[in-house]
């Protein structure tokens, strides 16, 4: 039954709330009557010397930080964030602008992306003109190699190396001696060649964990170009040596489960500028007098003689296990010849021509070739399909399908989308 009297709300329990009564008590202590009074204005002068603090300790965090990160603050860094960050250069594709002030050839190539290295930065460009990677590196005298997505750059001549992806370079890493070789596979493996004491050269090689894997000391020759196989577990190293003021070249098979080469090959006065693997087992080399196929597993080392002709310019296709060569006939660099070789060392065609070729780049049976500011392109028979204008101050070009060649310039990036 519901309470009538003596409930929570009657009047005689409501009486006896009124006469225990007592002020309430803020949770300071204060009365609440009190505690709503207006409290004390501060001062206009308080206030200023206040801002003025604040004002002050801001800007002396913000010089800390830009002192902390001034690398970050260069011109070039400006110039970066201002064409990628804020125009875009997805909105006009190429030709795009080089960031550094000079490129060199061996540091510009493409396999359907485009990839630099300038003096002060590395960068990546998709199809389009869009950034994929951007790094600043601090060598005086990079070089870079490429495997896929993977990419290493070294300080030539000086210490340090550095390598990641397309994307993204990881840390530098600093060197006890002055670099002198490098290259990376497919697979991430990567290896160094270094001055060192006792020594001409020593080479290290690095799993893609970063782990050492295996080193050599090479005592009588200078290691001046390596190639990685692509699984990892050998090499070719080709180095140089004085022999009464001529040169002699050489190149090692290592397989990194030996001690020891497990072949050498003598070049004589030949100075290899490149070596590439085709395959586990086939490598081709491009000299200063000859070229070079090398069967690893049979042995057989097969030249392909310039017949004291001019090497303008090469190229090195693994995709199709073969190569081109520019020589020029008449000793000065012009009047060239297109020699197309095999992995075999077969040459499979010559074809002569009056250019001054400067840059080759070879794609499935296409061959393009730059005299001047002018691109031709050939088929691996010779035969001319067509020519372009390059662009004032070409330098090099490459072609990463059968249809469009990449030119690098003085100061910029540009694509040849049609030949006439």
């Amino acid at each position: 039954m519901k309470k009538v009297f003596g409930g929570r709300y009657s009047a005689r329990n409501v009486e006896k709330r009124k006469k225990n009564k007592r002020s309430v008590i803020s949770y300071e202590d204060v009365p609440l009557e009190e505690y709503n009074e207006k409290q004390p204005e501060i001062s206009k002068d308080a206030v200023k010397r206040i801002l003025i603090v604040v004002a002050v300790v801001l800007v002396l965090g913000l010089v800390v930080f830009a002192i902390a990160n001034r690398d970050n603050f260069s011109a070039e860094k400006f110039i970066h964030w201002f064409n990628y960050d804020v125009l875009g250069s997805s909105d006009e594709g190429y030709p795009v602008k080089l960031i550094g002030s000079n490129v060199s050839k061996g540091n510009f190539k493409s396999d359907g992306d485009v990839m630099y290295v300038s003096d002060t930065s590395f960068v990546s460009l998709s199809s389009t003109g869009n950034e994929i990677g951007y790094n600043q590196h601090g060598f005086s005298n990079p070089i870079m190699c490429n495997a896929g997505n993977n990419v290493l750059i070294y300080n030539v001549g000086a210490n340090g190396y550095v390598f990641g992806t397309k994307e993204k370079l990881e840390k530098p890493n600093n060197t006890d001696y002055y670099v002198m070789a490098g290259d990376i596979n497919d697979k991430g493996y990567y290896c160094v060649v270094t001055q060192t004491d006792g020594y001409l050269s020593k080479i290290f090689v690095y799993n893609n964990n970063k782990d050492k894997i295996y080193s050599y000391s090479f005592s009588d020759y200078y290691i001046n170009s390596v190639a990685l196989n692509p699984n990892g577990t050998g090499c070719v190293a080709c180095g140089v040596t004085g022999d009464n003021g001529s040169l002699l070249g050489i190149a090692y098979v290592l397989d990194f489960s030996q001690e020891k080469p497990i072949a050498t090959y003598n070049l004589d006065d030949n100075t290899i500028y490149s070596v590439e693997y085709f395959n586990s087992n086939s490598v081709c080399m491009i000299g200063s007098r000859s070229a070079y196929t090398l069967d690893v597993g049979a042995g057989a080392l097969k030249q392909v003689d310039y017949s004291n002709m001019q090497l303008t310019a090469f190229d090195i296709n693994t995709d199709t296990n073969s190569f081109v060569l520019s020589l020029s006939r008449s000793g000065d660099g012009r009047t060239c010849s297109i020699e197309y070789v095999n992995s075999a060392g077969d040459v499979v065609n010559v074809n002569d021509t009056n250019l001054a070729i400067e840059s080759l780049t070879l794609y499935k049976n296409r061959v393009a070739a730059l005299d001047s500011d002018t691109c031709f392109l050939y088929d691996t028979d010779g035969r001319q399909i067509g020519k372009a204008n390059a662009g004032n101050g070409s330098k090099a070009i490459s072609m990463s399908n059968t249809d469009e060649v990449y030119v690098l310039g003085i100061n910029e990036i540009r694509r040849i989308v049609q030949f006439n």
